[in-house]
């Protein structure tokens, strides 16, 4: 065998830039696919940190008022699903938030925290590195102040001392005792499960990278959440025997009971779900479609070498003919051949691991935060085995080929023939042909998919978010109880708010570079809360309406935002604490309640209190662009302070907004020192990030797209190529006999656009057949789209008549007498 390598080495050295090509082409399709089957492999094929994931369900409630079928719990309710479910063996509920960390002589920072029953770690099989995790008595109303930190918390916080358990974090400007250490990925799931909610989303809506570092006691009491909000989300393991189908009718049953018993559950039902459908159900179909362009990838190279390694062995008829007549066995070819395509896939297998390499670093860091556990993709021993297998199979395969290809030859007439004579034959041009056809197929099906993609991205950044991203820089930020109290004894004059907020808004507004600055609640694409809302009057019609979106804004967030205001009137600083109440609807809530009434003037009751509708302004999608507009009620924030301390600083800037996020920083603490200030950023970058899953797919799909595309130019130019040079004596002929340089071109361009006219005919029925496939993926264009396939259609049809150009050109420039004499 070691002659073999030797003599393949010696064969390779003789072609240099065909061994360079075959390497290369072989190189790119090994190399993606690794790339993304690493991301699989960290994604969707390791096992989780859960225990028996199939065992653990997320239970829903759903309102048929809206149509919504993933809406968080309220605590009564879950109180109640804990105590009448036999499905289950055990509920738990976690309720996302975020706390302020006030390190020793350092700046505070935000982290994102899960408040969690007793059982939640224990039901999804979770067990600390250190310590331990909650009592029933710590998560009792009043209890006691304790935490269970993260491991990369403790590492930053305490150096991984051994004696991390009975020291003290202060959160929220509390000591909080810490008594274990959760392992790290304990939080695995947690931000899709909050992005796949109707609302209540937590940190899922800040669109970053979120690791949960502190986990609380919920310590839920019913006064504080009483069965009218619904901030819970409920995780169940099946009791033994038990389904997630019987789970889901015993949850209808208890909910249908539920409904009779208490007004504020009407219209509520449950939806149960398999908990690995909510964490991986978004992404499977994404990373499917990459894993199904890449093997398409890595198949159009195979055909490309297949020509290559083809049109190789057809040069070299004659010397396997000499071999065999000197007694070379039909097993010592296999051996020969088997050597010099191991080689070459062994030598592409290296390089492409090489850019798997940096391929999955450049895929971790282009991927949207809410792709679970991600960052873990890496090229670890799985993943090499599975490339080297690749490689192998791949290189026995071709190795294979030549064989098939000596079997049919004929030893006299390959003897007898000139070296410069040899091929194999017209049946051997019509495998190559048809080849091409092949690769050029499917580079069809991967360019029309990406096209696809590419139409709905387009369509998705034409979509009108109903506020102006542009110039607009935000800053979030969180009051703590400790400094702001909310006594709602007093509501709405929570005067410790009502100062911090004159006093932020004061000072952004006199900062240099900015136009106008505005307080909220939440920003343009953050969600928020609904709550149930009646109209003055219309009680009896409000028991089927849906809960609306209450937007809490300072008066100068419409100039802020570029909120349109259609008629009525805007908030003015007149609408103080003492003032009469009133909100602005917007344009949906109008739509829907008013279609023959007037709404100004009218009055909407919520929080129990009937405010005045002053105006009428634009509609804004806080859930994404792809989500239709919801129905919204806006509420000055000197009326309606803020019940968790939650705001955001909007500025906007004739500027780079980038350029003022110091200065904005520096006022936030200039007001209070002791706030923890994060998200800032250009609301234009926020919005950019809420479609980032589907850039990243369509970003993929077009890069595979374009190699494929490429490699297909490519197979049909040397397919074409070796056609001229196989058949020089046939134009030496006609040219002998007065044909023209143009009629050589037209013979050689007519059979370069008689392979891409199948190639395309069969590609674009393979598009359309799998088309379907990205239904999930598209957005304002329909899989079947006529004038994306006609687009392709030209594109390729163009791609391959370029591939003809340099053969064409060849063919004319043929000299007759240097060719017949050749000959």
């Amino acid at each position: 065998m070691l002659g073999d390598l030797r003599y393949a080495v010696r064969s390779f050295r003789k072609t240099p830039g065909l061994t360079a090509i075959v390497i290369i082409m072989l190189a790119l399709g090994i190399g993606a696919n690794t790339a993304i089957f690493s991301d699989i492999d960290a994604v969707l094929l390791r096992p989780t940190p859960l225990q028996h994931l199939d065992r653990l369900a997320m239970v829903w409630e759903t309102d048929r008022n809206t149509g919504t079928t993933r809406e968080p719990a309220s605590l009564p309710d879950y109180i109640d699903f804990k105590a009448r479910s036999r499905a289950f063996e055990d509920l738990a509920a976690v309720m996302a938030g975020e706390v302020n960390l006030t390190p020793e002589r350092r700046d505070p920072v935000r982290l994102p925290i899960l408040n969690i029953t007793a059982n939640a770690l224990p039901v999804l099989g979770l067990q600390p590195v250190a310590g331990r995790t909650f009592t029933t008595d710590e998560d009792r109303p009043g209890g006691p102040s304790v935490v269970v930190i993260s491991e990369q918390l403790w590492e930053r916080s305490f150096d991984r001392r051994p004696d991390v358990v009975g020291q003290t974090l202060r959160l929220d400007d509390r000591p909080y005792e810490v008594v274990g250490v959760m392992p790290a990925g304990a939080d695995f799931g947690v931000l899709q499960i909050l992005s796949a909610a109707a609302y209540s989303r937590g940190f899922a809506d800040r669109g970053m990278r979120s690791d949960v570092d502190i986990w609380m006691p919920m310590q839920g009491d019913v006064r504080q959440l009483p069965r009218s909000t619904h901030p819970l989300f409920v995780i169940g393991r099946l009791a033994p025997q038990s389904t997630h189908e019987a789970a889901q009718g015993e949850l209808v049953s208890i909910t249908a009971d539920l409904e009779r018993a208490y007004p504020e559950n009407a219209a509520r039902g449950a939806n149960v779900e398999p908990l690995d459908a909510v964490v991986f159900g978004p992404v499977r179909p994404a990373l499917f479609i990459l894993l199904a362009a890449v093997g398409l990838v890595l198949l159009v190279a195979c055909v490309n070498v297949t020509n290559l390694l083809l049109a190789r062995a057809s040069a070299r008829v004659q010397d396997a003919a000499v071999r065999c007549a000197l007694g070379a066995s039909t097993a010592r070819l296999v051996r020969q051949a088997l050597a010099e395509t191991l080689l070459l896939t062994m030598a592409a297998a290296v390089g492409g691991i090489g850019l798997a390499y940096g391929g999955v670093r450049a895929l971790v860091a282009m991927a949207p935060a809410d792709v679970p556990r991600l960052s873990l993709a890496a090229i670890n021993v799985p993943v090499l085995l599975t490339a080297l297998t690749l490689a192998a199979f791949i290189g026995i395969a071709f190795g294979l080929l030549p064989i098939l290809q000596a079997r049919r030859i004929n030893l006299q007439s390959s003897l007898s023939d000139g070296a410069n004579r040899a091929s194999a034959g017209p049946a051997g041009g019509r495998i190559r042909s048809a080849l091409v056809i092949v690769e050029l197929a499917l580079a069809v099906v991967l360019v029309s998919g990406a096209a696809l993609l590419i139409r709905s991205f387009w369509s998705l950044q034409q979509v009108n978010p109903g506020f102006q991203a542009e110039g607009v820089l935000k800053a979030e930020y969180q009051l703590p109880a400790s400094r702001y109290p909310v006594d709602f004894r007093r509501w709405p004059d929570f005067k410790e708010q009502h100062v911090f907020n004159a006093a932020l808004l004061a000072r952004a507004n006199a900062l240099p570079g900015v136009r106008v600055a505005a307080l909220a609640g939440n920003h343009p694409l953050d969600p928020g809360f609904t709550n149930s809302f009646t109209i003055v009057g219309r009680e009896a019609e409000a028991r089927a309406w849906p809960e609306i979106s209450v937007r809490r804004v300072s008066p100068s967030y419409f100039a802020t935002v570029g909120l349109e205001l259609i008629r009525g009137r805007s908030f003015t600083d007149g609408d103080s604490t003492t003032a009469t109440p009133v909100a602005l609807l917007n344009a949906a809530a109008v739509r829907r309640f008013f279609q023959d009434r007037e709404s100004v003037g009218a009055r909407i009751r919520f929080w129990g209190t009937a405010r005045t509708i002053v105006g009428i302004v634009g509609d804004e999608k806080f859930h994404g662009l792809t989500e239709g507009s919801p129905i919204a009620v806006y509420t000055p924030l000197a009326q309606t302070p803020s019940a968790n301390g939650a705001g955001v600083l909007l500025l906007r800037t004739p500027g780079d907004p980038r350029s003022l996020s110091q200065s904005v920083t520096g006022a936030i603490h200039d007001v209070d020192r002791g706030l923890a200030v994060f998200g800032v950023e250009p609301l234009a970058v926020t919005l950019s990030r809420s479609i980032g899953q589907r850039r990243f797919t369509m970003l993929l799909l077009g890069l595979f797209a374009a190699v494929a595309l490429v490699l297909a130019a490519i197979g049909i130019h040397g397919v074409l190529s070796y056609a001229v040079s196989q058949r020089r004596r046939e134009i030496g002929i006609r040219m002998a006999l007065g044909a023209r340089g143009s009629d050589l071109v037209s013979l050689v361009v007519r059979q370069g656009i008689w392979l891409a006219a199948i190639g395309l005919a069969g590609g674009l029925a393979g598009a359309l057949a799998l088309s379907r496939l990205l239904t999930t993926q598209l957005f304002g264009v329909a899989p079947t789209d006529p004038a994306t396939y006609a687009t392709v259609a030209v594109v390729l049809f163009l791609v391959a008549l370029a591939a003809t150009a340099a053969p064409a050109r060849r063919a004319a420039s043929v000299d007759p007498i240097v060719s017949l004499r050749s000959e």
